[in-house]
């Protein structure tokens, strides 16, 4: 294949958009996003919450540690945490607000066209998604060094990129003679030793660096595939932010869609299609905020204050972290029921009742595509247990088996219900503990 053959392939393939197709349950992905939107926003609303705390206590040289007393050198970052964490609301809350559900209520057929999705949509998603896991690395970055010389770097960088162009008015705002004898400093140093000068240092420049440095601190995320996600999402990013070949072809190319619905009304390939990312780019910034954000936000407290002030706020935020942590795995899982051999294929309806709280009928003649949860998405894997028992003792605590005479689990007498939590102890000690797991023994 010669550079011809190449550009008549890209000629014949990406000069005219193929038909949208839904490749995903709509109404899942709606509410999914409904849950974690809210989830996020829970988290966000924590953290601006506990900032007049933090700020109120970093004024107080009584809960400072000796190098950031009043009267200290690095006292001058003080102030600077307080604001960085203020500059950070602005940013999460503006990503929060794009990835709402879309609204449904008074959709129909005559005027579905308003849930068409197109560039605008997406370069509005996709460019605060840019700006949300650009800041959330910076700041991570910034708050876990507290280092002078790396903060001077990235702020004098910015500072002197923003008054290339800043108007009169943006000039007065932000220049006075102190800033401006710090940017006249910056200017005398050559551009290859901005990252490493008498004033500045940056020993990892790139946001892929930054991400590799956070883990190697922070420890591994819970989701191994996270920092290449993160990786990703930033390249991918890029695309639309520097509107590239791709994300304009995909995003503005005319084409008539067909009309999809469900229960809830009527919806087009292109609203799902759009709010399949939008769920993908919040789990991936709920995500970063627990990996990233909360964990430096902690580290930092934990230099800054004495440890009994710091314990305060770190108990908060890592519970916020565990929170929303909790609301991500509770949204496409994988969950096992037991249920007595011979129900299934029967005349007996078949109550699944999912950990999101949803309850899925599995009525007859029992089909396997619907063993999964319309509320949160998750999949349902349904193993035959013979005999009289009626519980299974797994490494997550006791269940029930599905069709057992037997009551359920909280209607046992306390008695029988501390001997089978016993026995979940001793599962737990033979095997560790593992989420969603085969049965162990059944009684």
């Amino acid at each position: 294949m010669n550079e011809i053959d190449v550009l008549k392939k890209i000629s014949s393939n990406l000069t005219e958009r193929k038909n949208s197709a839904a490749l995903s349950n709509y109404r899942v992905l709606c509410s999914n996003i409904t849950f974690l939107n809210g989830a996020f926003s829970n988290a966000i609303d924590t953290l601006r919450a506990l900032h007049g705390g933090i700020t109120s206590s970093l004024k107080n040289d009584a809960f400072l540690n000796s190098p950031y007393k009043s009267g200290t050198d690095l006292n001058a970052f003080i102030p600077i945490i307080s604001r960085l964490l203020l500059n950070s609301f602005s940013v999460f809350e503006k990503l929060a607000a794009l990835t709402k559900p879309d609204e449904r209520i008074h959709v129909t057929i005559e005027n579905v066209s308003i849930l068409s999705r197109g560039f605008d949509d997406y370069n509005n998603l996709i460019t605060a998604t840019r700006q949300y896991i650009d800041s959330i690395i910076s700041d991570s970055y910034q708050l876990y060094l507290l280092d002078p010389k790396s903060l001077n770097y990235h702020v004098l960088v910015s500072l002197s990129s923003f008054s290339k162009y800043a108007t009169k008015s943006l000039t007065h705002t932000l220049f006075n003679a102190e800033v401006e004898s710090a940017l006249n400093e910056f200017g005398s140093i050559k551009f290859k030793d901005w990252a490493k000068s008498h004033i500045t240092e940056c020993n990892h420049t790139t946001f892929a660096q930054k991400v590799d440095f956070l883990f190697s601190k922070l420890g591994a995320p819970s989701d191994q595939s996270l920092p290449d996600d993160l990786k990703n999402i930033f390249k991918f990013s890029s695309e639309f932010t520097h509107i590239g070949y791709i994300s304009t072809f995909f995003t503005s190319t005319p084409g008539a869609e067909v009309i999809f619905g469900d229960d809830d009304g009527p919806y087009l390939p292109s609203t799902e299609n759009f709010s399949e990312l939008k769920y993908e780019v919040l789990e991936t910034a709920c995500k970063a905020l627990v990996a990233t954000y909360i964990p430096s936000l902690v580290q930092c407290l934990e230099k800054l204050m004495l440890k009994s002030q710091a314990g305060q706020f770190s108990t908060s935020l890592n519970f916020a972290a565990k929170t929303l942590s909790e609301a991500i795995g509770s949204r496409n899982s994988k969950y096992f029921f037991f249920v007595k051999v011979g129900l299934i294929g029967s005349a007996t309806s078949i109550p699944l009742t999912c950990m999101c709280g949803s309850t899925r009928t599995w009525t007859p003649p029992h089909e396997t595509s619907m063993l999964y949860c319309d509320s949160c998405g998750s999949s349902f894997q349904l193993l035959e247990v013979d005999g009289e028992g009626g519980y299974v003792i797994t490494s997550n605590g006791p269940a029930k088996i599905i069709g057992a005479n037997v009551p359920d689990f909280r209607d046992l007498p306390i008695a029988e219900q501390i001997k089978l939590l016993q026995q979940c102890e001793e599962v737990k000690k033979r095997h560790g503990s593992q989420p969603d797991s085969q049965p162990d023994s059944a009684r």
